[in-house]
């Protein structure tokens, strides 16, 4: 069992630019996701230019997606670089 403080990050599709969330080094533990259609998301590591982390699309309604073990790691930070679905939001969680 991990012992990893996480915390969460909102990311709404209102208002949504490309960027860093949270940490300098992260990693994620999970994603709690929202849309009223299917909800698609890039997570990236520190740039847009950076290694892809995580690309997936969900259903519409909530979505709660774990990482196991340990999460996955963002050694420069998670940089979420696309976010598209009516209604939006994703909620990140790092450690």
């Amino acid at each position: 069992m991990s012992s990893f403080e996480v915390r969460a990050y909102n990311v709404p599709l209102a208002g949504f630019s490309a960027g860093l969330v949270g940490p300098a080094r992260s990693r994620i533990k999970g994603v709690l996701v929202y849309g009223t259609a299917p909800v698609s998301f890039t997570l990236k590591d520190g740039t847009n230019a950076g290694e892809t982390l995580l690309d997936l699309t969900v259903a519409a309604g909530w979505n709660d997606v774990y990482m196991p073990d340990n999460g996955i790691v963002a050694e420069n930070g998670v940089y979420v670089s696309a976010l598209s679905g009516t209604g939006a939001i994703i909620t990140l969680l790092l450690g």
